[in-house]
């Protein structure tokens, strides 16, 4: 099982970039679940099928606001 990201959806594809390498893994948006956002982590199984982990995408997306807040505080 591998964890990935998915990071756009460009021309009719998304674009999910599988851990650690960033490795770019492309699906035609009209195979994705419509709930799997930009953004949101996910899980590959074997057979490619793509699980959305919402508390994982929130803990991700808390820990960026905390690093821009820090970037921000050093201005």
């Amino acid at each position: 099982m591998k964890k990935a990201i998915l990071d756009r959806i460009e021309d009719g594809k998304a674009v999910f970039l599988i851990e650690p390498n960033h490795t770019e893994w492309l699906v035609n948006q009209e195979e994705l679940d419509s709930s799997i956002k930009e953004g949101d982590v996910v899980t590959i199984s074997e057979t490619n099928e793509i699980m959305k982990h919402p508390q994982e995408t929130d803990e991700m997306k808390k820990r960026i606001a905390e690093k821009l807040e820090r970037l921000r505080g050093k201005n």
